[in-house]
């Protein structure tokens, strides 16, 4: 796919990030009120799940500093995919973009635009830009981006593998996770550190121990005003010696990719979605799940932060959000890689 930069808009509904019950402590809600957003500076990309369905990936990012990273600038990296079945031929329109801001238009001007129909009812996507001067729609990367998504659904060309193909910095030969979690940056409940510590098992595979460190971990749907919250927080630096949330959990690769497993022991997110605090699935002797997708190549499996609790899954249950893209190896990353056992982190805490 081309790496020249369009708008992407979705049709969806608004969220809300507010204070419960009079408290400083916020909770994500969905309205019934629905409305387009528009994004500008986005990449697209194709991916194809292993039972044959077309997955388009929109990518975005954005420099800032970071206080955490040194008070350097780092890149977030954003993306939303989503299953496409139906594509219209591209025209010209008259638009005004928003940019999910009423006060931030832009326009009434001429764009050239093709529309996307996603598999469930009601999820209609928009790829476009606007006409330069003198400009045919024919010759335009519009709708070169087009044709190139409607031929992939006449006749698939991309492997059912899974991978996203991502035009990146190749990862370092390391067995790496790559973290998906919904972009609200509102809930501050960021990643700030990934730790691999890899080991041979004597069962002749590798398993790979993930500790995932956030900024906080703040409850969302039991908060009761804050109180909790603040007991909690109390708890956190008492017995653990932090307020950063540590999870954990195990990713094991053998010869034959089709075996790779995840395991997420007390911290499986099941199908909970974002406004669910509590979760805590797969309890001790937990099962395996299979990887369901991979990241550039089979050395870096996709994980995806689900809950507000940090409770993950091989899947995304949050398919309306943007996600952060978290790559742990990029040099510019808003996050620190490391080594750590999960007993050396809370160690170095205490």
């Amino acid at each position: 796919m081309s790496a020249e930069e369009v708008w992407f808009s979705h049709r969806e509904n608004k969220y809300e990030i507010k204070n419960k019950y009079f408290s400083r402590k916020k909770k994500f809600s969905w309205t019934d009120k629905e409305e387009i957003w528009d994004w500008d500076y986005c990449t697209v990309g194709l991916a194809r799940t292993l039972n044959n369905k077309l997955i388009v990936v929109v990518r975005s990012k954005t420099n800032k500093n970071s206080q955490y990273m040194g008070n350097k600038p780092v890149e977030l990296r954003y993306m939303l995919g989503f299953e496409v079945t139906d594509v219209s031929e591209p025209t010209t329109e008259l638009y005004t973009a928003r940019k999910n801001n009423p006060e931030k238009k832009e326009g009434p001007l001429e764009r050239q635009v093709f529309h996307l129909k996603g598999a469930a009812p009601g999820n209609d996507y928009w790829i476009w830009n606007w006409t330069q001067e003198g400009e045919d729609i024919s010759s335009s990367n519009i709708y070169r981006l087009y044709q190139v998504i409607s031929q992939e659904i006449v006749s698939p060309s991309k492997n059912s593998d899974n991978i996203f193909d991502v035009e990146l910095e190749r990862p370092p030969d390391k067995l790496i996770p790559i973290i998906y979690q919904p972009a609200v940056d509102s809930l501050k409940n960021f990643v700030r550190e990934v730790h691999c510590a890899q080991s041979e098992t004597a069962d002749g595979f590798t398993e790979v121990e993930v500790s995932i460190i956030f900024n906080n971990e703040e409850l969302r749907k039991h908060a009761y005003g804050g109180i909790l919250n603040t007991i909690y927080e109390r708890f956190r630096r008492f017995y653990h010696g932090r307020v950063l949330d540590v999870e954990t959990m195990k990713f094991r690769t053998r010869k034959d990719v089709s075996d790779n497993k995840f395991i997420f022991e007390n911290i499986y997110s099941d199908n909970y979605q974002l406004e669910h605090d509590s979760i805590h699935g797969d309890p001790p002797n937990a099962p395996e799940h299979s990887i369901k997708y991979y990241f550039i190549n089979h050395n870096n499996p996709v994980v995806f932060i689900n809950t507000s609790n940090h409770a993950m899954a091989e899947h995304d249950t949050n398919h309306r959000i943007w996600k952060w893209e978290y790559v742990p190896w990029m040099k510019n990353a808003p996050i620190k890689l490391g080594n750590k056992t999960r007993k050396e982190i809370e160690k170095a805490f205490k």
